[in-house]
């Protein structure tokens, strides 16, 4: 098979030649990772309007990894086994001052040893879980008899030693993400069967701590995110039909920590119906109805960078193409 340079390669589709690679030499890392906690959260309501919620996590996590390479030796730092004794916990309350209002703040704390990569540390790095720290406040509303709400909640978040991966095998250790933004949302019924609803969020999300990255933003984070849609139900017919459609707008955001490759903003539509049609009509009782369901993803056929995964440095992961979905779901 004839060989050419990258990015002109070629392999047969009709009777590819995968080749050799040489023998194939297994090595082994085995982790384990034992967690045991224990939990308590009550809610006090001091007033019919105003609650005082309140939890707290106690656990302890024991880490045990070794491993053989294929040669017979022993990895550098194998076998070894670590344990953390993380106690989180949260208050928050909540405030009716009149009927269909809610207002609250929240403050959290947590620890997360998947977001810390706890299966692939070794001792030569951090051993620390990736702890976060969570406030938010906001309100929501439901009103007009049921017939419209909204909602808008403001947050601050900070993580600490989060596991950053710069390729498939190493990963660093950014000493802070800070977080913050607002988030709104909106929906409404002004007749029956029409519904109109939309949100946005606004981040601006920084690395803290983190060397020469330090102040940029993360990677795939976007400053504003929106979705908004509308659907129409003709609930009276014998068969009810359901039309609808929605458009999301993702703002520009970074292939990597660098911050030098800019991935543009871009919108996407879709579209779709739904028709309930009753059992008693599909000569099965007892169903309560059979849904048909026909869905267009990314209506217009936009092309676009949906993700970039920073451990296969400069590639991005392009969005589904115009997609056409039918499916059929029941219920009984």
């Amino acid at each position: 098979m004839a060989r050419y340079c990258f990015p002109d390669d070629t392999v047969s589709v009709v009777n590819p030649q995968p080749g050799l690679y040489g023998p194939l030499l297994s090595s082994t890392r085995n982790s384990k990772l034992d967690d045991i906690a224990g939990s308590f959260e009550d809610r006090l309501k001091l007033t019919p309007a105003f609650a005082l919620i309140g939890g707290l996590r106690v656990e302890r996590l024991t880490l045990s990894r070794d491993g053989v390479n294929a040669d017979g030796t022993v990895p550098t730092g194998l076998p070894f086994s670590v344990s953390w004794e993380p106690v989180s916990y949260r208050a928050a309350y909540t405030y009716q001052p009149i009927p269909g209002l809610t207002l609250y703040s929240m403050y959290a704390t947590a620890y997360n040893p998947a977001v810390a990569a706890v299966f692939s540390i070794t001792p030569g790095t951090s051993l620390q879980l990736t702890s976060s720290r969570i406030y938010e406040t906001g309100a929501k509303q439901l009103f007009w008899d049921n017939r419209a709400e909204w909602t808008v909640a403001l947050y601050d978040i900070v993580q600490r030693n989060v596991f950053i991966p710069i390729s498939t095998t190493q990963t660093v250790v950014a000493g802070e993400v800070t977080s913050k933004g607002i988030e709104l949302a909106a929906a409404v019924s002004p007749i029956e069967g029409l519904k109109l609803w939309g949100n946005a969020a606004f981040i601006h999300a920084r690395f803290a701590n983190f060397g020469a990255f330090t102040g940029n933003v993360p990677p795939n984070v976007a400053p504003l995110v929106a979705n908004a849609g509308l659907s129409y139900r003709f609930n009276h017919w014998r068969w009810p039909l359901e039309i609808g459609g929605s458009m999301r707008y993702v703002g520009n955001r970074f292939l990597e920590q660098d911050n030098l490759t800019t991935l543009n903003a871009y919108t996407t539509a879709d579209v779709y119906a739904f028709l309930d049609i009753p059992g008693r009509d599909v000569a099965m009782p007892e169903l309560e109805n059979l849904r048909i369901s026909m869905r267009v993803r990314n209506l217009t056929n936009a092309i676009y960078a949906a993700w970039s995964d920073t451990t296969y440095p400069d590639q991005i992961l392009l969005g589904a193409p115009r997609t056409y979905e039918i499916g059929a779901s029941a219920r009984w």
